[in-house]
């Protein structure tokens, strides 16, 4: 079938130029492709399907704008002679002009569109077909992330059908996977069949998951490891979509993608006449219609040119007929009785009319309605037993909120397809970010890394070189881990350097991150590195960075041996013993360790006290004894860890913009030159400086008595016998005394 394309634009108005000429301005545009040899009745039907305007209520006039010497006309489209026409001017893309006017008491249904048979309101649903809405320029939030020139292998696209809408998905079936698609139609190829049940009703039986085709993006193939290769994937093309970030502000994120936006709930008004563009949309709204009136129903016939539709009990009067309108792919209602005569008792208990996609399309507008956070299975059951009055298990529950993700976020396969340029965006508007991509052989996804540029340049200004790392696990289709690499900047807030996804935490993925992680910092004097003990990351960090200092966790460290030995004091003091800022005071807590519990002091030796101790680690730690800074970005992305891997990706690189924004702006209101941590600490010790006897021993060095206990404090090498001043590179209570004697005596 030859087919054309063409641009419907409704909503607007004609405007005369003072040149003669008119145009339609103020419209909203969808764009399909339909057949050539279009009639008007057909034309007719797609306009149906579009527009909301009832017939017997509003003039609705068709037309079209043609090319005359020197001038441009409007002409209109009333007949079979006027759509070929239209379809047969030399242009680059015919347009549908959709004009409407409100009808007066003498009006008569003349030569406009037609009115359906008990028309009461059109364009009631349009199931999952997405349109392309034509949107100017200054609509969409402005953000960091930019359109990319995203390469698309045409050769491997699925060429569009007449009745498609730019930006429809036409998914399939996972066999392997068992994901139910509502918009397979799997009686399409069936002349005659006599269904018991529809295989809608059937879907809640399986996960509400879609398996979505892979797409080449920037010359990659990024698949992830379990997904069939390029040659067993087809394609598709879609318009940008609007990523919705839980726990953000919404925000436009330019990129071609074939991910599909939350779909609002349909209306669920049937009416005998009432147009649909394929049979699957049809079902879908049976679907919809069936859960809010709860009850259920079967498939008595359906073929490519039928469906006829009955209530599931025998003998009641509800039913429903469509049919194909000629040769094209609308489907229409010629019958349609909506009473039932079963008794109420009759209704089946088991709600099969709520499928699991049916749930996944109401919920998925309320993803976030629930303390901005995302919903939960138990918040799906809640929702539906309120609205609906029904019922669920949670089974389906989960089967629904999965489905209902991939509605809002896109699919977790399409994510690692749109990664390359996701990659390619983020450096190009974010100047010097670094992004690293690793794909095996057969263009399977390994590894992705990124650090934003912002946050390298602030690391290597005036960061402390102390750097947490951690992995943790994603809650994702696919599974993984995600590396994180955080310090804590002068306010003592969380300062995240770079992020990382693999596979697992194992030796080879957690040396390339760091790898990684080198490149894009380079060389840092007296960097420490904590993590948790784990075998893989003291491995790589060996390897990576070996003139490093290597700590661990002493949290972590004391967890461990409260778990090895089952004993809690114990644990304390370990704990005391490695926060402890001079050797007296780790001896003695070690000593007490060895006379309470003299297996796990020996694990202590063992495990190194250069690596968990304060005192006896070679370089400064300052005030960083744990993993807490990476423990801490962990929960933040608590919820988006559940989300495709380049949703996550953008989610992080929001939430640092909007961190770092919000700091810089607290920076500029600052009334002193402290942060206001620093600042915080300096006003509790100065409370205790009023305490203290001080005694000059030269210009810079004083001796500092309290409490019976004597220090010696050197302003001019920032050094204190308490080790504080020197390890947190921060003034102690007794530095404090000595400068304010020192200023009082100035």
């Amino acid at each position: 079938m030859n087919r054309v394309r063409i641009v419907i634009s409704y909503n607007g108005r004609w405007e005369q130029l003072p040149d003669g000429s008119q145009r339609f301005v103020g419209s909203d545009n969808q764009g399909m492709y339909v057949s050539k040899d279009m009639t008007y009745e057909e034309l007719v039907a797609i306009v149906h399907t579009i527009v909301n305007y009832d017939v017997n209520k509003f003039n609705i006039d068709l037309s079209s704008i043609s090319i005359v010497p020197g001038n441009t006309c409007r002409t209109f489209i009333r007949n079979d002679n006027d759509v070929q026409f239209m379809l047969g001017e030399d242009r680059v893309i015919p347009q549908v002009c959709v004009s409407v006017t409100e009808r007066t008491a003498g009006d008569v249904i003349g030569n406009d569109i037609p009115p359906l048979e008990n028309t009461q309101q059109l364009g009631s649903f349009s199931g999952s077909n997405q349109v392309f809405t034509q949107r100017s320029a200054t609509e969409g939030g402005g953000n960091m992330c930019g359109v990319p020139p995203v390469a698309v292998d045409h050769e491997d696209l699925v060429e569009p059908q007449f009745g498609d809408v730019f930006g429809c998905r036409n998914e399939q079936y996972n066999e392997q996977n068992n994901y139910p698609n509502p918009e397979v139609d799997n009686e399409a190829n069936n002349e005659q069949v006599n269904d018991q049940v529809d295989d809608l009703q059937n879907m809640d039986e399986d996960p509400a998951q879609i398996e979505t085709r892979g797409r080449h993006v920037q010359g990659v193939n990024c698949t992830p490891l379990d997904m069939p290769g390029p040659s067993e994937v087809r394609y598709n093309v879609t318009a940008s979509v609007t990523w919705v970030i839980p726990g953000a502000d919404s925000y436009s994120f330019g990129i071609d993608t074939t991910s599909t936006l939350a779909t609002p709930e349909p209306r669920t008004t049937i009416y005998k006449g009432q147009f649909f563009p394929s049979k699957k949309d049809l079902k879908r709204l049976v679907g919809h219609f069936a859960m809010h009136h709860n009850f259920e129903w079967k498939v008595k016939r359906s073929n490519k040119t039928a469906l006829h539709l009955v209530c599931i009990i025998d003998d009641c009067t509800w039913k429903l007929r469509a049919v194909r309108r000629d040769e094209g792919t609308y489907f229409q209602v010629r019958s349609f009785v909506n009473e039932h005569s079963c008794p109420l008792e009759e209704i089946h208990r088991r709600h099969g009319q709520a499928s699991a996609v049916i749930i996944g399309e109401v919920v998925a507008p309320r993803l976030q309605q629930h303390d901005g956070r995302l919903m939960r299975p138990k918040d799906v059951i809640a929702d539906m037993k309120t609205m609906y009055g029904i019922q669920i298990m949670y089974s389906k529950a989960h089967d629904a909120l999965q489905y209902a993700l991939s509605l809002t976020y896109g699919t977790h396969e399409e994510a690692f397809q749109l990664l390359p340029s996701f990659a390619y965006v983020l450096e190009q508007q974010n100047p010097g970010t670094i992004t690293n991509l690793q794909c095996t052989d057969d263009d399977k996804f390994l590894h992705f890394f990124m650090s934003l540029g912002s946050s390298i340049r602030g690391f290597r200004r005036c960061i402390r070189p102390v750097i947490a790392v951690d992995g943790t696990h994603l809650k994702g289709r696919f599974g993984g881990t995600m590396f994180v690499a955080t310090a804590q900047d002068g306010n003592e807030q969380v300062y995240p350097i770079a992020f990382g996804y693999g596979d697992s935490e194992n030796n080879l993925s957690w040396e390339w991150f760091l790898e990684c992680l080198r490149g894009a910092l380079g060389n840092i004097d007296d960097l420490v590195f904590i993590f948790d003990r784990h075998a893989s990351i003291e491995a790589g960090i060996s390897k990576v960075f070996p003139y490093a200092t290597h700590t661990i966790c002493c949290w972590h460290f004391g967890e461990n041996i409260k778990k090895r030995f089952h004993r809690k004091d114990v644990a304390d003091i370990m704990n005391d013993a490695a926060r402890s800022y001079s050797e007296l005071k780790y001896n003695r807590h070690m000593e007490e360790l060895r006379k309470l519990h003299k297996a796990a002091f020996d694990y202590a030796i063992v495990a190194g006290p250069h690596k968990w101790s304060r005192v006896h680690c070679p370089q400064r730690r300052y005030r960083v004894m744990t993993t807490n800074v990476a423990e801490c970005i962990n929960s933040c992305l608590k919820f988006a860890r559940q989300l495709p891997l380049m949703t996550l990706a953008e989610f992080i690189r929001n939430m640092l913009q909007k961190w770092f924004h919000d700091r810089h702006a607290a920076a500029r209101s600052m009334r002193h030159r402290l942060t206001d941590a620093a600042h915080l600490v300096i006003l509790k010790r100065v409370e205790k400086c009023g305490f203290m006897t001080i005694n000059p021993v030269d210009w810079n060095i004083f001796s500092v008595r309290h409490k019976g206990k004597q220090w010696t404090v050197d302003l001019a090498r920032k050094t204190c016998t308490c080790n504080k001043f020197q390890m947190d590179f921060f003034p102690c209570s007794h530095a404090l005394a000595a400068a304010k004697y020192l200023t009082s005596y100035s």
